[in-house]
């Protein structure tokens, strides 16, 4: 085989090998992270959904891919559990907050 085809066959691999890095390996870290994030929830937690809304979480089946999630009082809708991008926290109140003029 002559040098320049070996080369050829070098870049070919080297190429493959970094798309492989730069676009499936980041697909799939951040599908595992999703999942580790539906594994932590729990009924009860304070959620927010990619969408924006806050509430309650008040039904969690993983396995029929189904969450119910209370926006309200009387108001409660169904979801699928990759839509919860994750807890929800109260934003904390700082010293200058309380500050009055």
């Amino acid at each position: 085989m002559p040098t320049g085809q070996a080369g050829n066959i070098a870049y070919w691999v080297i190429v493959i090998v970094a798309l492989g890095a730069f676009l499936i390996l980041p697909q799939y870290m951040a599908r595992r992270r999703q999942k580790q994030r539906e594994r932590d929830l729990r009924v009860g937690d304070t959620v927010v959904t990619i969408g924006g809304f806050v509430g309650e979480l008040t039904a969690l089946d993983l396995v029929a891919n189904i969450a119910k999630l209370k926006l309200a009082e009387g108001v409660e809708v169904r979801i699928v559990p990759g839509a919860i991008s994750g807890k929800h926290r109260a934003p904390q109140a700082s010293a200058s907050d309380n500050t009055e003029a």
